[in-house]
C-alpha cells in the first residue's frame, strides 16, 4: 500500500512544501493543505456603529423642551380635556361657543402643537436612514430642527388659510367653531403619533412600522377635521361644489408642496 492511499489526521508542520516530520510530503497530501495566509484568522472587518437620533445631545434637548413645555401647562389640562371632545365632534351652536379661550388653554394648545410638530419631524427623518454631519452641529439635530420649523410653518399657514375661508365663506360663529375643531384634530394627532415618534427615536429599526402608524393617525385626524366641516357648511346639493374645491386647495395640493420641501431639505443636507 503506497503513501498516497493512507489518509493524514494529524497536524501538519513543515519547514518546506517537501518534508515534514512524519516523512516526505506526498503530492496528495500537499493537495490537502492550506499554503499561505488563512482568511478566518484576520477576523472580520470592522463596521462603524451608526448614530441613533436618541442618543444625539441636541435632538435630546429639543424632547427635554417639549416635554417641560408640557409640563408647565399640566394643571391646565382639565381645563383643556373638558372642550376638547366638543371641539372635534359637536357642531351645536350654543353660548359656549362665543366664549373666548383663556390663556391657560392657549398655553395648552400651544405646547400640544409644539409637540406634535417635533414628533412628525422625527417620524419624517426616520424614512430616510442616511446621515449627514454638519460640522459641530449633527446631522440628526440639523435635520430634525428644519423638518420641525416647517411643520411648525405649515401649521400657521393652515391656521391663516381656514382663518380666511371661514371669514369669507361662512358667519362668525361656524368660523370658530371649524377653528376649534381644527385646533382640536390637530391635539388628537399629537397624542396619537408622540409614543411611536419616541420609539423610533431610540428604535431607527421600526422606521417602517411608526411611518405606517403615521400616516394613518395623520388620516384619521385630518377626516375627523373634514367631516366636521362638512357638517358645519353643508347646505345643499350645490355646496358640495364649494367643499369639492376646499377639499383640492386646502387639504390636497398643500400636502404635495409639502412633500416636495421636505425631499427638497433633505436632499439639501445630503
Amino acid at each position: 500500500m503506497t503513501n498516497d492511499s493512507i489518509p493524514y489526521t494529524g497536524t501538519w508542520r513543515f519547514t518546506d512544501l517537501s518534508r515534514c516530520e512524519d516523512g516526505p510530503v506526498t503530492g496528495a497530501q500537499l493537495a490537502r493543505m492550506t499554503v499561505g495566509e488563512i482568511p478566518y484568522t484576520h477576523g472580520l472587518a470592522p463596521i462603524e456603529r451608526k448614530n441613533l437620533p436618541g442618543y444625539d445631545s441636541g435632538v435630546l434637548c429639543l424632547l427635554i423642551g417639549m416635554f417641560l413645555l408640557l409640563a408647565s401647562n399640566f394643571r391646565h389640562y382639565s381645563t383643556f380635556f373638558k372642550n376638547f371632545f366638543y371641539d372635534l365632534f359637536s357642531v351645536r351652536r350654543r353660548e359656549q361657543t362665543f366664549s373666548v379661550r383663556t390663556f391657560s388653554e392657549t398655553g395648552v394648545q400651544t405646547s400640544i402643537v409644539l409637540i406634535a410638530c417635533f414628533a412628525e419631524s422625527i417620524i419624517i427623518n426616520s424614512a430616510f436612514p442616511e446621515r449627514v454631519a454638519m460640522g459641530p452641529v449633527s446631522g440628526d439635530f440639523f435635520i430634525i430642527g428644519m423638518l420641525t420649523v416647517t411643520a411648525l410653518l405649515y401649521y400657521l399657514w393652515q391656521l391663516a388659510a381656514y382663518s380666511t375661508v371661514g371669514a369669507i365663506f361662512t358667519d362668525k360663529v361656524s368660523a370658530r367653531m371649524w377653528m376649534k375643531g381644527f385646533n382640536a384634530s390637530q391635539s388628537l394627532l399629537s397624542m396619537m403619533i408622540v409614543i411611536p415618534a419616541i420609539v423610533v427615536l431610540f428604535n431607527p429599526s421600526a422606521s417602517a412600522t411608526v411611518m405606517i402608524l403615521g400616516i394613518i393617525s395623520y388620516v384619521f385626524a385630518r377626516l375627523v377635521f373634514i367631516c366636521k366641516g362638512f357638517r358645519l357648511f353643508y347646505d345643499n346639493f350645490g355646496s358640495l361644489i364649494y367643499f369639492i374645491l376646499y377639499l383640492c386647495s386646502l387639504e390636497i395640493v398643500p400636502l404635495v408642496l409639502l412633500y416636495r420641501a421636505v425631499l427638497f431639505i433633505h436632499n439639501l443636507l445630503l
